[in-house]
């Protein structure tokens, strides 16, 4: 369906997933539905079933019944406060995410939506982030096992802010590398404090085990002052280490969430119209073309530094980010994406349609 079988296990796993999907068809819905279930839990636990069967959208007697059989197979526990994922539940979970991805031949997507944007990695786990909150932690998790195995002695790390990377950092754990340094990839943004970049870096950093620097400056300040905020040694410090960046971990956003989230003024927002403005990513701006034709006015990663970056990793997922995740990506060879499936297909389908 997406090209060239790749299966680095070989082909007897996707020959014995093929007649399973033909001799027991329910299988992939079951297996589907529970394994959402055990998502769920892990996701928002303790939770009582009450509150599981509205996070689901089904019926409490559902729930009760799928809960027996998990229950059954020592995959869950109820306790007090409501129910647990056991050791062995989270291993079933860790194990389910490869076999979800064959049986939904996730894996042949990944290598031909790589192989059209033509970038170095392109990583899709199952589900839909506007429709199950847990598939943002699922991409967080996927994102740090890629960055865990590249990352190397000494290297520099720049986060940006938002909720995509800022679970990264909630989901990172201590790393082998030694004296790892990370830095937020450009001054923060007045609204939603928990989540600006300086939070995420401080986070990632105390959660790997690494040195971390902060830049406390506002978002979209003028040219005249951010020569001045420059100028200043400890500012000048971050600043050093943000241009000798390895490692750039980014969240992006569509042209429709942009003026809500960077609280532009109307006449900002016609003149990124005018610039047919459809992406953004860490204050860089991406017209329909992939080219980039607005910044805004932040101290931190520059434009001309992300084809330079060693590896530059974006994380979000949603249909709605199909479109920004290619413009910010496509062509580009350091790129590593770690998206959903919901936005893998609809990328799957953009490329193929030639936009």
């Amino acid at each position: 369906m997406y090209g060239t079988k790749y299966d680095h296990r070989g082909n007897t796993m996707n020959e014995f997933l093929n007649l399973q999907k033909r001799l027991v068809p329910e299988i992939i819905e079951i297996t589907e539905k529970r394994y959402s279930i055990l998502r769920a839990i892990e996701f928002n636990q303790p939770v009582g079933r009450r509150a599981l069967a509205g996070i689901l959208g089904q019926s409490e007697r559902w729930v009760r019944s799928e809960l027996d059989i998990l229950k059954s197979q020592n995959l869950i526990y109820v306790q007090a406060l409501g129910m647990m994922v056991t050791d062995e539940g989270n291993e079933v979970i860790n194990k389910l995410r490869v076999y979800i991805s064959e049986l939904k031949g996730l894996k042949d997507l990944e290598k031909a939506v790589r192989e059209m944007l033509g970038i170095r990695e392109f990583i899709a786990v199952p589900g839909d982030t506007e429709n199950e909150l847990q598939v943002v932690v699922e991409m967080a998790k996927a994102a740090f096992e890629y960055i865990k195995g590249i990352i190397e002695d000494n290297d520099i790390i720049a986060v940006s802010g938002g909720y995509s990377a800022l679970s990264v950092a909630e989901n990172a754990r201590r790393i082998d590398a030694q004296n790892i340094t990370i830095v937020p990839a450009r001054g923060g943004i007045k609204t939603d404090m928990e989540r600006q970049a300086n939070i995420v870096a401080e986070k990632l950093a105390k959660n790997i085990g690494g040195n971390y620097y902060l830049l406390h400056l506002p978002d979209n300040i003028n040219e005249d002052m951010l020569k001045r905020m420059a100028d200043d040694p400890d500012i000048a410090k971050v600043l050093n280490y943000i241009a000798e960046t390895d490692v750039l971990i980014y969240g992006l956003s569509s042209f429709e969430s942009i003026s809500r989230k960077r609280n532009f003024t109307e006449e900002q927002v016609e003149e990124l119209k005018t610039l047919n403005v459809r992406a953004e990513a860490v204050g860089c701006y991406f017209d329909s073309n992939g080219n980039i034709v607005y910044k805004s006015g932040s101290i931190g990663i520059k434009p001309e530094h992300l084809d330079s970056i060693k590896t530059v990793m974006s994380v979000g997922g949603g249909a709605r980010k199909a479109e920004a995740i290619v413009l910010t990506s496509k062509g580009r060879k350091n790129r590593v994406v770690v998206t959903d499936e919901a936005a893998a297909r609809e990328i799957y389908k953009i490329l193929k349609g030639g936009n």
